[in-house]
């Protein structure tokens, strides 16, 4: 596994916060980093393996991502990303207890993969252009005003991403949809049903997910099915019609045609290639 090193993207040993991307960001092996960064998914898809984990990416996507994880980016569709890297929560030289605005530990699993609402998307990356721009420079002044403008993000993403209450109601809704689904994904959906569940007009689940993900909500639904039935052939024994109904699919051919078409090698195939 690869390890990034810091000084290959921070300009100077001074600077606390600087700004890295990629546009696009081509498929990457996986590695991790000696610093933390926070990833903003700008536009296009992808898949991002995080800690041995499988998350959908799509447009305004917010993950964290500290230097003790592990990740790497498969199935890239014009992936655009803005990564902000900082080398640590206690490495700033004028900001302190930042830690309280960063995803805590005893929730981390739940609160890495976000979806942003479009306007808070707009004005994270208007807050990320002015940081760039002030990252350029080494003084104590413009080191201060980074860190100024980083704690600006910082705050703009808790208040979107951990205080639900702030948000737009039916934004709010259509997140505790999605973040349902990534536990439920197993289960035959009725999206009427569900709808109910989140008190959603039918035609606005479907358009705001569609909005959300880039995907229809059954296109969506399989896709976490897929890559969690990727996942068991990479880690467990389990037959593969196991797998396919253990993952929501009720029957094995038509997980296999899924499965061929998301991949483009069939479920059999990929387990022998791993062994």
């Amino acid at each position: 596994m690869t390890l990034l090193i810091g000084e290959n993207y921070f300009a100077a040993p001074e600077l606390t916060v600087t700004v890295e991307r990629r546009t696009p960001q081509a498929a990457f092996p996986e590695h991790y980093h000696d610093f933390h960064e926070i990833m903003l998914v700008e536009s296009g898809s992808g898949v991002h393996i995080f800690n041995d984990n499988p998350y959908t990416l799509t447009t305004g996507t917010v993950c964290f991502v500290r230097a003790s994880d592990h990740h790497l980016f498969e199935s890239v569709d014009n992936l655009r990303l803005t990564n902000v890297l900082f080398r640590s929560p206690q490495a700033f030289r004028f900001l302190h207890d930042v830690g309280r605005f960063l995803p805590q530990e005893h929730h981390y699993q739940q609160q890495i993969h976000w979806q942003l609402s479009p306007g808070t998307m707009q004005q994270a990356l208007q807050c990320v252009a002015v940081l760039e721009h002030q990252s350029a420079g080494v003084g104590a002044e413009q080191i201060a005003a980074t860190e100024s403008q980083f704690l600006h993000l910082l705050i703009l993403l808790y208040q979107d991403c951990f205080q639900p209450q702030l948000r737009d109601a039916s934004e709010n809704k259509v997140n505790q949809l999605l973040a349902w689904l990534q536990g439920h994904y197993s289960e035959e959906v009725n999206w009427m049903e569900a709808a109910d569940r989140f008190s959603l007009a039918l035609r606005t689940l479907h358009r705001q997910v569609k909005q959300h993900t880039g995907m229809t909500p059954q296109r969506y639904l399989n896709r976490l099915r897929l890559l969690e039935a990727r996942r068991r052939l990479h880690h467990n024994d389990q037959s593969i019609t196991d797998i396919a109904y253990a993952c929501g699919f009720s029957d094995s051919n038509h997980f296999s045609t899924q499965f061929r078409r998301e991949f483009l090698v069939s479920p059999k195939l990929m387990r022998n290639q791993l062994r």
